[in-house]
């Protein structure tokens, strides 16, 4: 039987229960944005502030889900708001500006491949016009989403990730970085910011995985959000849509496009690595024995055997099926449009 001490550490289940949960409420919040926003006028201030304030619901339900297990069963995150120091700021600053310079070009590539290869429509992308729009977007996108989403998917979900099963530190890590990227991806249910968000999603994972701390990756999101939103200007976003216009529009040029922007996104990979290993150290906060530091073993140790696993993988598996329908959907509209 467990301790009292041990209830308080994180499981599986708490991650599985954040991530559905959190999924579930996001569809009930789309579902009734929808029925709203369809009989407000478009680009109305009403139209404006209702998008605004439903965007903030969503990050609601986010943080919200994340916060709320732990809570119940009393336990406590291993990733979550530990302070840093002012150095790990400044290289947080620097992944991020890896990251943009370094998964933009696959994304794009991507997202060219569905515009202008499979007629994709991107009428439903929202377009910054109006100070209010703006100043309304920099609240939601740079503030707030990236604390709320941090705090489930850096927070909860890798928390969790870190204590499901029985894996060795090399093959966890992997493990731990690829699944909190997909489930970051999958939970947009937007087919335009699916690599991005993936590859992103791995970044932030790993960085917290080193740092063992959620604070750089809210400062590398925060900033990434940032650049997007300077990218979505209409003179920006008109700029690059006529220039990537005319590199798909020769087949040499889309092959050259795609073998850098491939390399700069694997440079990127190893960047982030080795910024990571460097300032970050290399230890592991999870289940791993750790014999030189028999406090932190036990602190960490993972109670899965009590069926937590399962259970967790379970609602995973259930969520990401949701999102993957979600997913399909949104792209078949898009296609069809």
């Amino acid at each position: 039987s467990m301790t009292a001490q041990e209830k308080k550490r994180y499981s599986a289940v708490e991650g599985g229960f954040s991530f559905l949960g959190a999924i579930l409420a996001y569809v009930v919040v789309s579902v009734v944005a929808s029925f709203v926003m369809g009989g407000i006028e478009d680009g109305s201030t009403g139209k404006t502030l209702a998008e605004f304030f439903f965007g903030l619901a969503i990050q609601a339900v986010m943080i919200t889900a994340a916060l709320l297990p732990a809570r119940l069963l009393g336990s406590r995150m291993t990733y979550s708001f530990r302070p840093v120091p002012a150095r790990t700021l400044g290289v947080s600053v620097l992944i991020a500006v890896v990251c943009v310079a370094g998964f933009e070009g696959i994304s794009l590539a991507f997202n060219c491949a569905l515009v202008f290869g499979a007629g994709y429509d991107m009428s439903g992308v929202v377009e910054l016009t109006g100070a209010l729009a703006v100043v309304l977007a920099v609240i939601r996108t740079v503030l707030v989403a990236p604390l709320c989403e941090e705090t489930l998917f850096r927070g909860s979900v890798l928390s969790s990730l870190g204590l499901m099963g029985t894996m060795n530190e090399g093959k966890r890590i992997p493990f731990m970085v690829t699944m909190c990227g997909l489930m970051f991806a999958l939970i947009h249910m937007n087919p335009m910011q699916t690599v991005y968000q993936f590859l992103l999603g791995c970044a932030l994972a790993y960085t917290v995985i080193r740092f063992g701390s959620i604070i750089p990756a809210i400062v590398i999101h925060a900033l990434n959000n940032a650049v997007g939103l300077v990218l979505s200007a209409p003179a920006v976003d008109g700029a690059v849509t006529s220039w990537l216009g005319t590199v798909f529009g020769s087949g040499g040029t889309i092959a050259a496009f795609v073998a850098v922007s491939l390399a700069l996104a694997v440079g990127a990979g190893f960047a982030v690595r080795a910024l990571c290993r460097k300032f970050g150290g290399a230890s592991l906060l999870s289940p791993v024995h750790h014999p030189d530091s028999p406090e932190r073993a036990e602190d960490f140790r993972n109670y899965a055997d009590d069926g937590g696993s399962m259970a967790g993988g379970i609602m995973y598996v259930v969520g990401a099926i949701i999102c993957v329908v979600m997913w399909v959907t949104a792209l078949a509209g898009g296609l069809s449009a």
